[in-house]
Order: structure tokens, then sequence, then C-alpha cells
């Protein structure tokens, strides 16, 4: 039984069990960094086994188109290969969904062992001789003000987001120029083999060749510009939303506005962060399709940053956009800078989502020295 509250011995429980949930956290803490060297491991096998199912099935592909120039035995050894890869394939791709589903797992365990220190952090403190009480002494703050050792919690926090972060963008380049090289290596191979014996034929695979490699240009460029868009530091944030939103809308039909001033008194840090989240924003709203019209409105007031990003007929379903807005990495990067937001559901498929962000004194004092 828990002894009675605002009592000394109530007050060394809780420190007690303060004590076991950060123990439980360091030990999650190291539990998933060696899942994340297990997955980083798998993923890059995954990675090579799903090019060498696309060169084997381009391989087994350019057989069946010249069964002539392969014996039975070839044809035999192609096949089998080309079954083995596909099996082992699959194989990794399941051993890494695992993986992924027990790191979601744990990090939704750190998320509750940080609520219950942070509660048990609250309680600790006697009501009666703030000054002196053992957390006080600790640094403890509360939720929103983490100091000593919770920092060390939001510095792994932070390190933790930033390894998603990694990952997603190896993934996109694994999916995006990594399969798109493995295509025009194979392409030119097939080139080169159709140059002696069908001319004709060969200028066309070359004219395709051309089409693909230039289509793997832009797809470059574009997660180049999603990494870090080089002219949010030459022309602002405003800007560079317009040159983003302007290839949103070339690449997928959606008539794009951007509204805000072109001159924000914001360092390059605060702006960057401003488009993380507006990119953020947009993730959600168009994972599952597209929507007729998308408007950004960025603009300060009383020293909070707001920004406004409105919808019109989407495709995505409503649960899957609160569910990306509820991934955990978001919501960190929303508690970071201490930031609010609210969505909300309007007419013929609309939808809304707003974030208002207090502005560091040091984004300001920054821009306001330099002018």
């Amino acid at each position: 039984m828990l002894p009675p509250p605002q009592t000394k011995e109530f007050f060394d429980r809780v420190l007690a069990l303060e004590g076991e949930c950060r123990q439980e956290l360091e030990q999650s803490m190291q539990s998933l960094t060696e899942i994340q060297l297990l997955l980083s491991k798998t993923n890059s096998e995954v990675e090579k086994l799903a090019n060498r199912e696309l060169q084997m099935s381009n391989r087994v592909r350019d057989m069946e188109m010249h069964l002539d120039n392969y014996s039975r035995e070839d044809i035999r050894d192609l096949y089998n290969t080309s079954h083995e890869t596909q099996l082992r394939l699959f194989m990794m791709r399941s051993q890494s969904e695992q993986l992924q589903n027990r790191q979601q797992h744990i990090k939704d365990f750190q998320e509750k062992l940080r609520l219950l220190i942070d509660l048990l952090g609250i309680q600790a403190t006697p009501t009666e001789d703030v000054s002196n009480s053992p957390m006080q002494a600790r640094g403890t703050t509360g939720l929103l003000g983490q100091t000593g050792a919770l920092s060390n919690v939001s510095a792994l926090s932070l390190v933790e987001a930033q390894e998603d972060e990694r990952l997603r963008v190896s993934r996109e380049i694994s999916d995006g120029p990594t399969q798109s090289l493995t295509n025009l290596i194979l392409k030119a191979e097939i080139c080169s083999r159709l140059i002696d014996r069908d001319v004709v034929e060969a200028k066309q695979e070359l004219a395709g060749l051309k089409t693909m490699i230039n289509s793997s240009l832009q797809e470059t460029r574009r997660i180049a510009f999603d990494l870090r868009p080089i002219m949010l530091g030459e022309v602002g944030l405003i800007k560079t939303l317009r040159k983003y939103l302007a290839e949103l809308q070339r690449l997928r039909g959606i008539a794009c506005d951007v509204q805000g001033p072109d001159q924000l008194p914001l360092n390059d840090v605060m702006q960057i962060a401003l488009f993380r989240f507006v990119q953020a924003m947009l993730g959600a709203l168009l994972s599952e399709g597209g929507a007729d019209t998308i408007s950004v409105h960025i603009g300060i007031e009383n020293g909070m940053a707001r920004v406004l990003v409105e919808a019109v007929n989407v495709e995505t379903e409503r649960e899957t956009i609160v569910a990306s807005l509820e991934e955990t990495h978001y919501q960190h990067r929303l508690s970071y800078f201490g930031a609010t937001m609210e969505t909300e559901t309007r007419p013929n498929r609309g939808y809304a989502i707003e974030i208002d962000i207090p502005i560091p004194s040091e984004a300001l004092e920054r821009v306001m020295h330099l002018s």
C-alpha cells in the first residue's frame, strides 16, 4: 500500500519509483540502440538483395526475349538463382518489419516512461518545502521545463529523431536514385548487346535510356532540395516555399499558393525549422493522394510564428492525416519548440493544420544585430 500523501514516506516512495523508471529508460535506450544497429544491417542487406532481384528480373526478361542464345542449363540456373534471390529478399524484408515493430514498441514504452518520470517529478516536490526538496536539488522543473537529468533524456530524444530522419532519407535514396541507377546500368547493357544486331531497336533503347537519365537527375535534385534547400539562406523562407510548391504543382497538378512577408525577421535556423514543419504538414495531407488546392500562410506576431496549411478536396483520409501528425518524431519536434498544433476538418473534404511556435530570443536577436 502507498503511504499517505505529503509525508516523508510518500516522497521517498515516489523518488524510488522515479529511479526505477530512469533505470528502465536507460535499459530501453540500450535495447533501442541494438535494434537500430540490427535494423541498419538488415535494411542494407534488403537494399543489396532488392538491387540483385531487379538485376535478375531484367536478366530473366532478356533471356525470355532471346531464348536461342541460352542453353537449357543456363535457363535453369537463371530461374533458380532468381527464385532464391526473391525468397531471400522476402525473408529479409519480413525481418526488417519485425525489427521496426519492435523499435516502435520500445519508443512507445519510452514515451510512457518519460511522462511517468515527469509526473513523479511533480509529485516528489513537497508543497511545504519546495526549496529543500530532493527533486529541486536535482534540477527537475516539470513537463516542459526539463533540466538536469531530464535534459539527457531530451538530448537522447533529439538524437533519436535525427536517426529517424536519416533512416527516412536512406530509404528514399534507396527507392529513388539507387534503383534508377541500377535500371540505367541494365538498360545500357541491353543497348550494347543490340548495337551489333539491330541498330533501329538499339536507337529506341538509347532514347529510352536518355529519358530515364533525365528522370533520375530530376529525382536526385528533388531529394537534394528536400534535404537542404540551398536557396533558403539566399532568398528566405517564403520564396523558397513558393518554389517548393511550384514544383509540387508541376508534378501533381495541385494549385498552390504561399502567403507571407518576403523578409522574415528570423535567422536561418528558425526559417529551416519552419520549412520542415511545412514539409511535415504537406506530407501528412498528401500521403495517400493529391488535393485540388493547397495554401500556406506564414506570419509572425507577438513573438510567435504561425504556420497555417489549408487544403481542399484532400484524397487522404482524416484518420491517416491524424496518425501522421501524431507520430513520435513529429511530436518530439513540436515539444522541442514548445509549439502547439490545431487541426480542423472543413467542407468539401477540406482540412487545415495550424501550428503556433514561440520564437526563441536568439532567433530574433541575430537578425536585428545584422540589420
